[in-house]
């Protein structure tokens, strides 16, 4: 029996208060999906459980199943609509998730992870697993590390669940793009695979222009400075999937299903583009030796470029807790010495009370917070080295 997968996914950027136009944009992407042929929606970034309501309600007549993955103090923002029976839910939250003080990148409050929600088509099981991994933000990309374990940690999730799956698909913001570290991660690790490499870049190698998602030109809430630079943007929200060898895929459709703008409006959807991916899955006439998605041989280089972000990091975080350490126990010293000298003032008192906040903090942040990233990364490391022998120790990188 055949069966026709539409899948739909979108960083729909909404945060309460601080993104622009967020009610009018999800009333248009509801609109939008309403009137779709998508038989499974994964949204990242509905932040407000209003938000998630309202689209489930209004999306219930022709997406009936829906669930969201409650997770950190924010939630994950991460929901799944189905045109199926949604069978089992799981959600894997990552041990790193950014730093507790950047509270104005806020991952760390969002409680981020991957999460599954297996789908039942008749005797069809899917595996969809909804994902939005931790943003760069600057240059110098401090969150490399706690990305690529999230990677890891995510490649490892959907390695070890898909076996009773017939079909597999990983959708979201992944925050990397093809090539970069994270990404080969992914698609080397659970052997997931990328409609753009088997059928856009086949047919047609200048769509990738048109299929970038992030900073591009053609969205009303790009960084001019940016789409000046690289106009196509970068391609960093997938689709990726893969079947069980009894299974064979005919790519339909690919690419970008939105406009440029929503109707009658000046603005786009979200600060991302939308990805759309259509498949028929039919029983496979090949036998099971004709057909593997096996990359192990591949793998070598990207576990050992990532063992060394892992060990570099952990290089910084000594570093980092060192300072911590040193300035805390300075202001902490200053305060003890101090003792009865401060003149019973309004502004000393509140001088005192910033200075011994601040003490706190970088003893805080030097000890327990460093104890735990700590901790994560060796998680990661010693998992990555644990994977590295297993199968590499023979195999000259």
């Amino acid at each position: 029996m055949d069966i026709n997968l539409n899948v739909f996914t979108l960083n729909c950027w909404g945060i309460p208060v601080i993104s622009k136009n967020r009610k009018e944009r999800i009333e248009a992407i509801v609109t939008y999906l309403v009137n779709s042929s998508h038989n499974v929606v994964c949204l990242q970034e509905i932040w407000s459980e209003k938000d998630y309501l309202y689209i489930k309600e209004n999306l219930k007549n022709v997406l009936p199943y829906a669930h969201y993955f409650y997770s950190g103090v924010l939630g994950s923002g991460l929901c799944v609509f189905s045109k199926w029976l949604i069978y089992d839910v799981f959600f894997h939250q990552w041990p790193l998730n950014g730093y507790i003080h950047k509270i104005h990148h806020g991952d760390w409050f969002g409680g981020k992870g991957v999460g599954l929600c297996r789908l039942k088509c008749n005797d069809v099981m899917i595996n969809v697993y909804c994902t939005h991994l931790h943003a760069e933000y600057h240059e110098d990309d401090i969150y490399l590390a706690h990305r690529m374990l999230q990677a890891y940690s995510t490649a490892e999730f959907v390695k070890l669940t898909t076996p009773s799956a017939d079909m597999s698909i990983l959708a979201g913001d992944l925050n990397t793009a093809p090539g970069e570290l994270s990404y080969r991660m992914i698609t080397q690790l659970s052997s997931l695979m990328d409609p753009f490499d088997m059928k856009c870049e086949a047919t047609d190698p200048s769509i990738k222009k048109e299929l970038g998602t992030c900073d591009t030109a053609n969205n009303s809430y790009s960084d001019s400075k940016n789409t000046k630079l690289s106009p196509e943007g970068k391609r960093i929200d997938h689709i990726l999937f893969k079947t069980k060898d009894n299974w064979e895929v005919n790519i339909l459709n690919f690419g970008n299903p939105l406009q440029n703008r929503v109707p009658g409006q000046p603005f786009s959807y979200s600060d991302h583009n939308a990805v759309s991916l259509e498949l028929q899955l039919k029983p496979s006439q090949k036998t099971p030796h004709q057909r593997s998605y096996s990359r192990e041989n591949e793998f070598c280089e990207t576990v050992a470029e990532a063992m060394k972000v892992c060990e570099e990091a952990t290089e910084s975080i000594s570093k980092t807790k060192t300072l911590y350490l040193t300035v805390g126990g300075l202001l902490f010293m200053f305060l003890l010495g101090t003792v009865g000298f401060w003149p019973n003032n309004v502004l000393y008192d509140v001088t005192k009370l910033v200075v011994t906040a601040l003490s706190l903090y970088c003893l805080l942040m030097g000890s327990i917070w460093n104890k735990i990233e700590m901790n994560s990364l060796k998680a990661g490391l010693t998992s990555l080295e644990n994977f590295s022998k297993s199968r590499f120790d023979n195999t000259v990188c």
